[in-house]
C-alpha cells in the first residue's frame, strides 16, 4: 500500500471515530438515562442534592450531617416540640412565616437538610447573617409545597412586626420584624423577605430567599446572588426530572 493511500484510510477512520463516538475504543459511551424520582423526595436523595465543598462560585459549603428533622426546635412526629406561638394581637396570616421559619409543624415536610456556606477566603470566624450563610432542602408532596409557598407569599403584606412566643431561641417572647426583599426570577416559584427577631443577641436583619423546584422548597439565608438558586434549581429539576447527567 502506498504511503498517499495509507494516510487516505487514516483520514477515514478518524472521521469514522469523531462521527460515532461508539465506535472507537478511546470514546465514552453516553450514559443511559436516568429514571424520573418520584415525590416527595427522601433524605437520601437530598443529601446527593446539597451542595458542599465549591459547589457555588466564591464559596464553600459543609453540610450538616445532622437531620434538620431531629432538631430539638423541630422534634419528631412521634414527639413533636412545643410549638412557636403567635401572640393574641399577631395577624393569623403570620402562623405561615412561623412555621416555616420556627416550627415546621403545620407544613412538615417529608425530609429536611442543609448546608452551612461561607465565603471562600473569608478570614473572619464570625458570621454575618446578613450575607448568604446557609442553604436548606424540604421536600414535600408537589401540591403542598405550592400551599407552602402561596401562605408564606399571604403572609407578608399583613406581618411587618408581631410577637411570639418561642423555644427556638430561649424560653422567652420574641418580636419579629419581617420586610421586603426582592425574589429572584427563578425556580417553579419563588418569595423573598428580610426576617428580623428583635431584642436577641443575633437580631441581624437577614434576608431569606425561598425557592420552589417541583415539590422542593430550597430556603436560602443570607443575601444571595440570582445565580446560585438558578444553579441549584437546575440540580434539583434535572434530578427529578430524571434529565441530569
Amino acid at each position: 500500500m502506498s504511503r498517499f493511500l495509507r494516510a487516505a484510510v487514516a483520514a477515514i477512520t478518524v472521521t469514522v471515530c469523531l462521527a460515532a463516538t461508539t465506535s472507537c475504543g478511546s470514546a465514552k459511551p453516553a450514559r443511559p438515562p436516568q429514571p424520573p424520582h418520584s415525590e416527595p423526595l427522601t433524605e437520601a436523595d437530598l443529601r446527593s442534592l446539597l451542595p458542599s465543598g465549591k459547589t457555588f462560585r466564591g464559596y464553600v459549603a459543609r453540610p450538616d450531617e445532622q437531620p434538620a428533622t431531629t432538631r430539638p426546635t423541630t422534634g419528631t412526629a412521634d414527639h413533636p416540640p412545643e410549638r412557636s406561638k403567635l401572640f393574641p394581637d399577631a395577624p393569623p396570616a403570620c402562623e405561615a412565616l412561623v412555621d416555616f421559619e420556627l416550627n415546621h409543624l403545620l407544613h412538615r415536610p417529608a425530609a429536611r437538610v442543609s448546608s452551612w456556606i461561607s465565603p471562600q477566603f473569608s478570614k473572619h470566624t464570625d458570621t454575618d447573617y446578613t450575607k448568604f450563610h446557609s442553604l436548606s432542602l424540604a421536600s414535600y408532596p408537589v401540591e403542598e409545597a405550592k400551599t407552602v409557598m402561596a401562605s408564606l407569599k399571604e403572609a407578608l403584606p399583613s406581618c411587618n412586626q408581631f410577637k411570639v412566643y418561642t423555644l427556638a431561641f430561649g424560653d422567652q417572647d420574641g418580636e419579629v420584624a419581617v420586610g421586603k426583599w426582592s425574589a429572584p426570577k427563578v425556580g417553579d416559584d419563588s418569595v423573598a423577605y428580610t426576617w428580623t427577631v428583635i431584642g436577641i443577641p443575633m437580631d441581624q436583619t437577614v434576608p431569606v430567599t425561598v425557592v420552589r423546584t417541583g415539590g422542593v422548597i430550597a430556603s436560602y439565608s443570607g443575601a444571595v446572588i440570582d445565580e446560585i438558586p438558578q444553579q441549584q434549581h437546575k440540580t434539583l429539576r434535572d434530578f427529578i426530572s430524571g434529565t441530569g447527567g
